[in-house]
Order: C-alpha cells, then structure tokens, then sequence
C-alpha cells in the first residue's frame, strides 16, 4: 500500500512512527506532488485550495487533525474515506482550555515579572461554584466539562438543541437560547467546529448579555465568536478578559487589531500540541489501517485499481 505525507507539520516526527508498518511503502512531501498522484492512502492536514484535485489513485485521506471543513475547497474526490485524528488532542485541548480560564480568573497576566504588584491583596475569582457555559459537546467540550465539575464548577453545556442531557453537565441547554442564558452564565469556553452552521453563533447578543465578570475562552473555531463585538466589549471594560487560541485568520498578522486589545490573550493556536502527539496520530491512523485490512476494504478497492 502506498502511503504519501504531505503538507504535514508534522512530518518528521510522524514518518518514523509510520515507517515500519508491515505492508506499507511511505514517502514524505512537503507538498502534494509527484507521491501523493501514486499514493493509495494520504495523510496530512493543511492541504491548500485545490491541491487534491488530481489524484487518481487516491482512496482514503487521514487528516492529522480534527476539523474537516477546510477540504471543500482543496477539490478532494468523491468518494475518498476521510478519517481524522480527532481523539487524539481532546486532553492537551481541554487542559489548555481550563488553563486560559484560569490564567484570567487568578490575574495571572498582570503578575508576569511585576515588582509592583500589590503584596496580601487580590482580585482574583473562585472557579469552583462558578457557571460555566460549554459551547460545543463534543469530545473536547465534554472532557472540558469534566474538568470543571473536577474544580466545583457548575458547566451549562450548549448543544444543537438541548435535548440529551450532557453527562456531568449541571445544565444542557440549546443553542437558541444562549444569549437568553448568558446573564446567568459566569464564563464562556467555546469548543465548537467550524462551518457554516457555527459561524458567528456566539454573536453580539450573547457578548452584551455576559456579566462584567466574565472570562470567555475560544479554544474551537476562531470564526465561531463574533471577534469584533468580542474585542469592542473588552474595550469598553465589559468583561473581565478573553483568551483565544484560534483566529479567522492564522497565524495572526502583525497589525491585526487583536493584539492592541486589553485583557485579550492572544495565543497562537497550540492548545492541540503535547509530546506524544505525532505518536498518537500514527496509532490511530494504524488502528484504521487494521480495521481496514481485517474488513478488505482497501485491499478490495486497490485490486481493482
């Protein structure tokens, strides 16, 4: 079976945990060319727009991360099994989540290598007893919500309608009547994914309806939150701070009006990464590839190639 990487940043580290794989001939590209028009299986993730539009042999794609709404526009075949990664960051995101929470909670900001700092003194704010809302339930915002149960707080979880309770979660509410609940929400973590149905779907309503106290956390889609009505509230002093590890446009360009924001935390979208990530991503990949074999999927498919 050939297997081609490409536009993989993680490339490297990945190939060796793939190279010995029985039965597997791999090849590594920066980019999608002359390999990846031979290859059988691809795995990658930041395919550029039409980039996988002339691939004849391929029959299956494995992403080496969680959202899919990136491929409509690389010209991927019909027909092509898509696979991804998605549980492999759930712990390093929820973790990076529930730490950007905290980072605002506790003031931690205004700390880093302050002299003048004030000695016995604090306005920092309990997680425990807090409402949280969890947007998005999923992997990662149920294992966000987890967590905060873990430090006494009380998650909201917002699904797409509210109708199946979310384990763990004190409340479940739909998305409609979000920004009717966002008074009574403490915090806000957004664990969604893209596409058109969540664009915006934390908007202007929702932002204004936040007590002044509140903390909101993106850690899903950086076109999910209204960014502009985000950053006017911070502005204004209506909420007490944000921290965003994804952006509508990444990286983040140096002039981007995002920077100059107070209390607005700027991360560069690395809550996914860990030590052991490009090991898990081959693991999975690998459990598919058995699954695969053992169904003759992909054998059937190649044979008559």
């Amino acid at each position: 079976m050939r297997v081609c990487i490409a536009c993989c940043g993680m490339a490297a580290r990945l190939a060796p945990e793939l190279a010995a794989a029985d039965g597997v001939s791999l090849r590594v590209e920066e980019r999608v060319g002359p390999a990846a028009r031979e290859a059988d299986v691809l795995i990658g993730y930041h395919f550029p727009p039409g980039s996988l539009a002339d691939l004849p042999r391929l029959r299956w794609l494995h992403l080496t991360g969680t959202g899919t709404d990136h491929l409509a526009a690389t010209g991927l075949p019909p027909g092509v099994l898509v696979t991804t990664s998605a549980e492999v960051p759930v712990t390093a995101v929820a973790e990076y989540a529930l730490s950007g929470l905290l980072l605002l909670l506790k003031d931690l900001p205004d700390l880093a290598n302050r002299r003048g700092a004030a000695w016995f003194r604090s306005d920092a704010l309990l997680l425990a007893g807090s409402r949280v809302g969890v947007a998005g339930a999923g992997r990662i915002g149920r294992a966000v919500v987890r967590r905060l149960v873990a430090f006494g707080a009380r998650p909201v979880a917002v699904t797409r309608d509210g109708a199946v309770a979310v384990p763990g979660a004190w409340r479940t509410i739909g998305v409609a009547g979000l920004a009717r609940e966002a008074a009574d929400l403490d915090h806000l973590v957004a664990c969604l994914p893209g596409g058109p149905g969540t664009r915006g779907l934390i908007g202007r309503e929702v932002i204004a309806a936040l007590p002044s106290h509140a903390v909101v956390v993106n850690v899903g889609r950086g076109e999910s939150i209204d960014n502009a009505a985000l950053h006017t509230a911070l502005r204004a002093g209506r909420l007490r701070g944000a921290f965003a590890d994804v952006h509508e446009q990444e990286p983040l360009p140096d002039d981007d009006p995002a920077w100059d924001v107070p209390r607005l935390v700027v991360s560069p979208h690395r809550a996914f990464a860990f030590p052991g990530e490009p090991a898990e991503v081959a693991r999975t990949f690998l459990a598919h590839l058995e699954d695969f074999r053992r169904d003759g999927d992909l054998l059937t498919v190649r044979s008559s190639g």
